[in-house]
């Protein structure tokens, strides 16, 4: 199977003010010579990685300032893309989470993570197929989690919107194989980032613990296997190894002992 070629292509990045899609803009534009267009809500930060990038190598950078949650700015993304540019490829990135017992008074924040982790990509891969359906070429990667595979309490919602989208992207895989279009999942468990101290998960497992994957190992795996068409990675030994684990024991007993490893320090319910 032909690997995919980045090459003097365009490609489609949310979520690349920070983290996980910064990394991977970089890469994309610095290893593999290819031309971003990058969103984000905060248009500053994507303005500081367009003059690092454009400043270190031949390659263009168009940026787009939106906000996932909307839909009038998801449908923007897609309209001012293609206008910018032929679309080879799109990675959803964009992501948000959160981290503490789930109550009552939390639903609009939860309401936001569905609309941005799992209601946005969909949109953005049913537009995108379309779109690549008429050019008879083109590639989807989206950004799931280890939690969209097991379950994890006191992430509830983000791992709700996480499963979600991986079983839509494995589904469209299967939908549109031998279409010439390409669709994949990449499922990391933590990873150092921001997002992590956003929602003081580091209250309970180390930012710099072993657990968690550096950025830029992320973006390489993520955009290595996205190269080679793959169905769905987990990257890391753990991570595999606990997602393979998960798959033979009751579904009971894995939310038990994730409820014990992710229980927030102090937690009065």
């Amino acid at each position: 199977m032909a690997k995919l070629n980045f090459k003097d292509k365009w490609i489609l990045i949310t979520g690349a003010s920070s983290g996980l899609g910064r990394e991977m803009a970089r890469l994309l534009a610095k290893k593999e010579k290819a031309h971003l267009v990058i969103t984000a809500r905060r248009k500053e930060r994507l303005e500081d990685l367009k003059k690092e990038i454009e400043s270190s190598c031949n390659t263009r950078v168009e940026i787009l300032q939106a906000d996932l949650s909307n839909t009038g700015d998801v449908e923007m993304v897609f309209k001012k893309a293609t206008e910018i540019a032929d679309i080879y490829a799109v990675i959803n990135n964009a992501g948000l989470s959160f981290y503490n017992i789930s109550k009552e008074s939390d639903m609009d924040v939860f309401e936001q993570i569905i609309r941005v982790n799992l209601l946005a990509p969909m949109r953005l891969c049913l537009k995108f197929i379309s779109y690549f359906q008429q050019k008879g070429e083109g590639a989807i990667l989206n950004i799931t989690s280890e939690t969209g595979l097991v379950i994890v309490p006191y992430q509830s919602a983000y791992s709700a919107s996480k499963h979600g989208i991986q079983a839509f992207t494995e589904g469209l895989h299967m939908e549109y194989r031998g279409s010439g279009i390409t669709i994949c999942s990449f499922a990391p468990g933590g990873v150092i980032t921001e997002m992590i101290t956003n929602i003081g998960l580091e209250k309970k497992i180390e930012l710099h613990s072993r657990v968690n994957m550096k950025v830029e190992i992320a973006a390489r795996k993520a955009i290595n296997a996205f190269k080679k068409k793959k169905f769905l990675v987990v990257p890391g030994l753990l991570n595999k190894a606990t997602v393979f684990v998960a798959r033979f024991l009751p579904r009971w007993l894995v939310v038990f002992l994730a409820e014990i490893i992710y229980r927030p320090p102090g937690l009065t319910k």
